[in-house]
C-alpha cells in the first residue's frame, strides 16, 4: 500500500529529539501540576497523546506517552521516582545527541519498536537501583508511542558505582 509507512521510512534520531524536547518541556520545565496529571494517567495504564510530530514521513502523526512499571523495584513507586528516572534519562540522551554518541538502538521488527538502551534513566534509593528507557513502537502507524519503561537493573553491566544515578 503506498500510504504505509514502514520503519525504513521514519529517522528514529528525529523522532527521539523531538521526543527529549517534549518530554523535557512537558515534565521538568513546564508546570508540575500538569506533569502529575499525565503522570496519574500514565501510571494507571492510559497511553496519553503529548504531541503531534510533523517531519519527513511523519505527518501529523501522534506521539502517545505510556508507561510500563512492572519491573520497577522496591516500595512507593510514584511521582517522584519517575521524575528521578526520567531526568536521569533525559540528560543522558541530551549528552549523548550534544556528544553525537551512538545510541544503541535494539530494534524488534517482528512487532516494529525500538528500545534505546545506551540512554537510561537510572534512579536509586538506598541500595535499590531501577533503570528506566524509552521504547517506541511503530506497531500502530500513523501513531507513534512513547513508552518509558522500568527494567530489572540486573540486566545491565554497565550500572555500578559511579554510574550517574539519581537519588530518589
Amino acid at each position: 500500500m503506498a500510504d504505509e509507512q514502514t520503519e525504513t521510512d521514519i529517522d528514529l534520531i528525529q523522532v527521539v529529539g523531538a521526543a527529549t524536547e517534549i518530554l523535557q518541556s512537558g515534565f521538568i520545565a513546564g508546570p508540575k501540576a500538569r506533569a502529575k496529571q499525565v503522570f496519574k494517567k500514565i501510571k494507571h495504564g492510559d497511553s496519553v497523546k503529548i504531541a503531534t510530530l510533523n517531519m519527513g514521513t511523519l505527518s501529523n502523526a501522534p506521539l502517545n506517552l505510556a508507561l510500563d512499571y512492572s519491573e520497577f523495584i522496591g516500595p512507593g513507586f510514584g511521582f517522584d521516582s519517575f521524575m528521578a528516572a526520567l531526568t536521569s534519562m533525559l540528560g543522558h540522551t541530551e549528552t549523548a545527541f550534544k556528544q553525537k554518541k551512538d545510541l544503541n538502538i535494539l530494534a524488534n521488527e517482528d512487532n516494529n519498536e525500538v528500545v534505546i538502551a545506551a540512554l537510561p534513566g537510572i534512579v536509586q534509593r538506598g541500595e535499590q537501583r531501577n533503570v528506566m528507557l524509552m521504547n517506541y513502537s511503530f506497531s500502530q502507524m500513523p501513531i507513534v508511542e512513547l513508552k518509558l519503561m522500568f527494567f530489572d537493573p540486573d540486566q545491565f553491566s554497565f550500572i555500578g558505582e559511579g554510574n550517574g544515578a539519581d537519588k530518589a
